[in-house]
């Protein structure tokens, strides 16, 4: 086959599969019946996490490899007709590289279905905003450091030349890589410049390896422990799910058997089409 019928085959696959995640996802209104829903019938107001169980973020990240393989493939077939200039192949190669990730990243959503090889997917989703509030909080000492230095020691050690050189170099050290040849390349002779380099480095070793990394482990940590809790326990459920546990009913029930098409039809019904066993009469408040 033809690479330019191959990129249209990719093509048309991809505008199917992004068609059919956009007609799976009606999250957007279905989330804001509910929050309406909540609101008006039991003045309460759904948590972040409670509103996050409409969005179906591998539906998401399906739809934006699809976007950058489209992207990639057309620039391919260009690029393959000399309509584009070589330039550009860095740009084609980028966006089928990512697009490719996150293929492989998507197949992650099909071990969430058994319950013993969801477990990095659980906690990586439990640990995700704890993670960002801790590495905000990290991000701002470490660029402090940084600009440090950059400030003082760019002049005098070439690993700190520039802010980017000097970022490079501390995530290597706090990886614990090249560390003597850091110290070593500035000699004796600098002065207050040699001391001022250990102290700085020292300070930094200390700070980044044994605390700040170790917090970082232990907040993934402990987001493993409240997972393997659940599976052991049972998780506390939240308002919605509560909401949903009341209805008991079997799919034979009466109670699902009301008339859709009556013109009468409740307004206490707005999230029915969500969740059928909204149809029952006389909600009580949670």
């Amino acid at each position: 086959m033809p690479p330019g019928c191959q990129c249209n085959c990719y093509c048309y696959l991809c505008f199917l599969t992004s068609a059919v995640c956009q007609v799976s996802c009606p999250w957007p209104n279905t989330a804001s019946k509910t929050v309406k829903f909540f609101a008006k019938y039991y003045k309460k107001k759904l948590t972040m996490s409670d509103e996050l169980e409409f969005v179906d973020f591998w539906y998401v990240m399906i739809a934006i490899n699809d976007v950058l393989i489209i992207l990639g493939s057309c620039l391919k077939v260009q690029l393959e007709q000399r309509v584009l200039d070589g330039q550009q192949y860095n740009l084609c190669s980028a966006l089928l590289g990512t697009g490719n990730l996150l293929v492989w990243a998507g197949v992650l959503r099909y071990l969430g279905f058994f319950k013993k090889y969801n477990i990095l997917i659980l906690t990586m989703r439990r640990a995700f905003p704890n993670i960002l509030r801790f590495l905000l909080c990290a991000l701002l000492l470490y660029c402090g450091f940084c600009f440090c230095g950059w400030v003082v020691l760019g002049p005098h050690h070439i690993k700190f030349r520039s802010l980017s050189m000097t970022s490079e170099c501390l995530f290597a050290l706090m990886n614990g890589d090249d560390m003597f040849a850091t110290f070593a390349i500035l000699s004796e002779t600098d002065g207050i410049i040699w001391w001022f380099c250990r102290l700085y480095l020292y300070l930094f070793l200390i700070l980044f390896i044994y605390c700040v990394l170790s917090l970082f482990l232990s907040v993934i940590m402990d987001s493993y422990e409240t997972i393997r809790e659940i599976h052991e326990h049972g998780a506390q459920p939240g308002e919605l799910q509560r909401f949903i546990s009341e209805c008991s009913d079997t799919a034979t029930s009466t109670a699902y058997l009301e008339d859709d098409h009556s013109p009468k039809r409740s307004t206490a019904n707005i999230i029915s089409d969500f969740f059928p066993c909204f149809r029952r009469r006389g909600y009580t408040a949670i």
